[in-house]
């Protein structure tokens, strides 16, 4: 098929087909780690206190503490102002970070609020495996759940847990940072030796692994620390930050062990030939020429 001028349309490069499959493989590694907000039933107003602090109070610089203690007391208001009645089958409490969900408590309550009335329910939950499990910053959410064990209303707030260096959390962050490490040092030697592909995408998919992996470590450290509150708003920026900095650091440097002569993927001309297939081409065409 041809256009107005009479020409065939030209195809899309290959290198900007190639970044279009990369981001769409990132897209679906990443869009499920986002965080969904749930649609609250209309008329529903709640509000949720842990050892007499309310959720809304808790904010980035003042955190809820937590793990001091072997339990918490929870508070929930639930305000049915909408026209059929509200049933919640229980409450959850977890802490997630990039996808990954480290603690979680859940407490089965069973309330049914009539049209136009409201409850209150009290309760302990039992967090005294919490300093084993996590450490430092970590976004949490209140989770309110239905009979159909689907989400009906969530509110987000940042956790400090006062728990141990060798929790799930801790010991996950060092075993990231132990396998960066093999990662980058594999590198460093392939550099070293030359060995890098000459590829610039092949190069620069060599390197993504090793940005990716500082990120996370990144994330955790600073969480560890006390720092940063590792939500999405946070640990996505990073990842991209790091890992596309390590991808196209491999892409630009020249470091393959033969990038004084250019690929076939990265040759500039239109047909994707070589210069070495040209000449070739070009001293069959001669020698037919003399016969």
């Amino acid at each position: 098929m041809t256009g107005s001028n009479g020409r065939a349309p030209r195809a899309l490069p290959r290198w900007l087909g190639r970044l279009l499959a990369v981001l769409m493989v990132a897209a679906f590694v990443v869009l499920p780690a986002l965080p969904a907000s749930a649609e609250e039933p209309p008329g529903l107003e709640w509000s949720i206190s842990i050892d007499g602090r309310n959720l809304e109070t808790v904010t980035r610089t003042d955190p809820l503490q937590l793990g001091s203690s072997d339990s918490a007391r929870v508070q929930l208001d639930l305000t049915n102002g909408g026209a059929e009645e509200l049933k919640i089958r229980s409450v959850r409490i977890e802490g997630q970070v990039i996808g990954m969900t480290f603690f979680s408590y859940t407490t089965r309550l069973d309330i049914v609020v009539p049209a136009g009335q409201q409850t209150q329910r009290r309760f302990d939950i039992d967090i005294s495996d919490l300093s084993r499990q996590a450490t430092g910053l970590l976004p949490t959410s209140a989770v309110l759940i239905g009979p159909d064990r689907k989400t009906v209303a969530e509110k987000s707030f940042p956790v400090d847990v006062r728990g141990s260096a060798v929790s799930i959390y801790g010991a996950f962050g060092l075993a990231m940072a132990g396998i960066t490490a093999v990662v980058l040092a594999g590198l460093l030697l392939a550099i070293r030796r030359r060995q890098l592909p000459t590829n610039r995408w092949q190069r620069g998919l060599r390197f993504l692994p090793s940005g990716l992996g500082i990120g996370v470590v990144l994330t955790f450290t600073l969480s560890a620390l006390r720092l940063l509150v590792p939500n999405a708003w946070w640990w996505l920026p990073i990842l991209l930050l790091f890992g596309g900095g390590a991808f196209l650091l491999g892409y630009f440097l020249p470091l393959g062990s033969g990038d004084e002569q250019p690929s076939e993927d990265d040759s500039d001309s239109p047909d994707g030939e070589s210069d070495e297939e040209k000449a070739e081409l070009s001293e069959l065409f001669e020698q037919q020429q003399g016969n």
